[in-house]
Parts: structure tokens; sequence; C-alpha cells
């Protein structure tokens, strides 16, 4: 770098060095700009850090570089997904330390074993976060880790931890344990700020308990399973709807265990009015064309997007039956011809262990999209047609 080069930049003011900085993650901010001088190590001493430990050896060349001279309040984004380096970082670095983090992002991680939650009830100190994602991960013995999930769900429904968060996701892959239950939720009343939720399985009566505390969420997901859990009549009693509690869910995925019915369902979708992207996967007894127009014309006018996987057994005649009665249907049902639904051919079928899988969907936003290039079209044909008319009749005046 010329030395004419280097004085210019040295002019450049603090605010534009920090407009620059905002471009960069840690690692690259000290490769490309750390010890050039002292006035540029002294703003980056005071730039907000944004640290992702998901590359190969980010972790290495942070914890040889930048660890020394970090200040840990400019942490600003936080992501790890190695259980060694998040035992090591976190063993450096208390989480009630990063009180600026806007953002963290924990995969793979094993359980702390600890019943006392020491290290989850620091979430309390991060009153800035905005997006939290968490995957417990292991098969070491002993796991405490759906406890921790059922902890820290409770600290963020009912204890006012992580106030102004708005993404969450949490979930226990491969660590299922029976059913898993929230009994906490039980007293959740408060509405959180969380517009986009992700949890790995819940009980319908889990499901329930949390509703109230969900009137922001814009998007729901439910990476495994919706349970059915019939040890009381709680959810039977919870069951009757006086006000629609996700009145801002545009979009829904939910994966149902067998003996989730259509009652069920229409509970849900009861509470998602403005609901317009709905993915269902369930078992072919709800392979039901007439309860599924009864039940989208009413509790979901907007819906513009629909995906039903259903699953049943390979070979199967009552299963086969069901779905040529559903496209039968379909084709003949003013409610189903205006949304176009597609029926995959039998080979694109997927099949796994002894269950076979086929996805019904419209999607209205494509149909409307080709209705509109038909109209333009056609409105195209009849501007053409008139202004040939307009010009044969010129012509045969003039003549």
């Amino acid at each position: 770098m010329s030395s004419t080069v280097y004085s210019t930049i040295e002019l450049f003011s603090v605010e534009l060095w920090r407009e620059i900085f905002d471009y960069f993650n840690s690692n690259d901010l000290w490769y490309s700009f750390r010890d050039l001088n002292r006035k540029i190590n002294a703003i980056i001493d005071q730039t907000t850090l944004h640290l992702d430990f998901k590359k190969k050896d980010n972790y290495g060349y942070f914890v040889k570089n930048i660890l020394p001279s970090m200040n840990v309040t400019n942490v600003r984004s936080l992501k790890l997904q190695e259980p060694n380096e998040i035992r090591h970082f976190f063993s450096l670095y208390s989480l009630n330390s990063l009180i600026q983090l806007r953002l963290l992002s924990i995969i793979f991680m094993y359980s702390f074993n600890d019943n006392s939650f020491t290290f989850w009830n620091q979430l309390s100190s991060l009153k800035y976060l905005r997006s939290l994602e968490i995957m417990f991960w292991g098969n070491s013995e002993p796991d405490n880790c759906i406890e921790e999930k059922e902890f820290i769900i409770r600290s963020i429904f009912n204890n006012d931890h992580c106030p102004l968060l708005k993404y969450f996701t949490i979930s226990t892959p491969g660590r299922q344990r029976g059913m898993p239950t929230i009994p906490s939720l039980i007293t959740t009343t408060k509405t959180t700020y969380i517009q986009y939720l992700s949890i790995d399985s819940l009980t319908f009566n889990d499901l329930i308990k949390l509703l109230p505390a969900l009137q922001n969420v814009k998007s729901f997901c439910l990476q495994n399973q919706l349970y059915y859990d019939n040890k009381s009549n709680e959810q039977e009693q919870n069951m009757i709807i006086t006000m629609a509690l996700l009145p801002k869910c545009v979009q829904m995925q939910l994966k149902l265990t067998y003996d989730i019915g259509f009652e069920h369902i229409e509970y849900i979708l009861n509470h998602t009015p403005n609901l317009k992207d709905l993915f269902l996967w369930g078992w072919y007894h709800l392979a039901n064309a007439t309860k599924w127009k009864l039940l989208l014309s009413i509790q979901c006018p907007k819906l513009i997007k629909l995906e039903l996987k259903i699953t049943g057994p390979i070979f199967d005649d009552d299963f086969d039956q069901v779905l040529d009665n559903f496209e039968q249907e379909c084709r003949t049902t003013p409610f189903w011809l205006e949304r176009t639904v597609k029926f995959p051919d039998e080979e694109d079928w997927s099949i796994s262990d002894c269950f076979s899988n086929i996805i019904i969907r419209y999607n209205i936003e494509k149909v409307s999209f080709i209705q509109s290039c038909f109209f333009c079209m056609n409105y195209s044909v009849i501007f053409v047609s008139r202004k040939r008319f307009l010009s044969e009749t010129t012509e045969f005046l003039v003549a």
C-alpha cells in the first residue's frame, strides 16, 4: 500500500471506519485491519463483534488472535456448533457476561447435566437478545437435555427471560423421551414478542398452554411431532375458543402423530384466521377432501398455499382407496378445482420403512399469476386486433 493511499485512509472518520467494520465478521476484521495503527486498533476495540464459529478452523484463529484483546461486551452475535468449542468458550466467558448479545446460536451441544440449571438461568441477563437457537445433541448417559429444554422454555414463556426475543428455535433431535411434556406452561398468560417459533415436539395439551403467549407469532413450526396426551381431560376442557390466539400467524408447519384427529386440527386452525401457508404431515385418516374443504373454507379463508403429506402402509388397500376418493372429489368439487390441486404420480411417492408418503398440494398465488398472464395475453390480443382494425379502417377510408 502506497504512503499516499495509507495517509488518505487514515483520514477516514471514526464513524466511517465503524460503518466499514460492520461488514466484517470478527475473524476477517482482525485479519484485515488489526495492528495497522493505534487509531484503527482503538476503533476496533469499540466495534461490535459478530462471532461465527460454524466454519472449520474459525475458533482456532479466534483463540489465538482475538481472544487476548477482545472486549466481551462488544459481542452482538455468537454462533457455536462444536461441543468442545462450546464448553471451552463458556469456560472463559459466562453467558451473563454477554449483556449486549442480540443473537445466540448453539448447535450440537451436550447437556450440562446440572439439575440447578446454573448456565441456563443466566438467560435472564440477556435483556437485548432477539434471536435464540439451541439444538441439544448426544447419546451419552446421563443426559439431562429434555429437562434443560423444558427449563429454557419455561424461563422464556413463564419467567420473562429474554424479553425482546423475536426468533426462538429449540430442539433435542434423537433424544425424545416418550411424550415430552412441559407442565409448568399451564400458567402461561403473558404475551411474548416472539414472531418466529420452532420447537421439535409438544403434546397437544402443552400447545394449549403455550398459545396465550404466541399472539405475535407469524411463523410456527413443530419440527418433529405433535402428540396427543390422554393423561387428563384438561385439553378437552380448554378447547372452548373465545378469541383467536394466533391472529398474526401466516405460516404453520405441523407433524402429527396417528392419534391427532380433525377435531385437534380444527381447534388449532380456529386460532389462525389469517393463515396463508400450511404444511401438515399426518396419517391417512386425515385424507378426507370433504372435511378439509369445510375446515379450510371456514377457518382459513386467506390460505393460498397448502401441502398435505399423508402417510399410510405400503400396499394397503384402505390407504389406496382413501387417496382415490380424495383425488376423485378434488376433480369434481369447485372448491378444489379452483385451487388446481396437484397429486403426484405413484412413482413419485416416497417410501420409508413400511410406510408410503404422498404430498397433496395447491398454490393459489401461482394459479393467480398464470391467470393474470392469460388475462394480459388476451388483453394484448384484443389491443393488437383493435390496432389492426383501426389501421385497416383508416386504409379503407383513405382509399
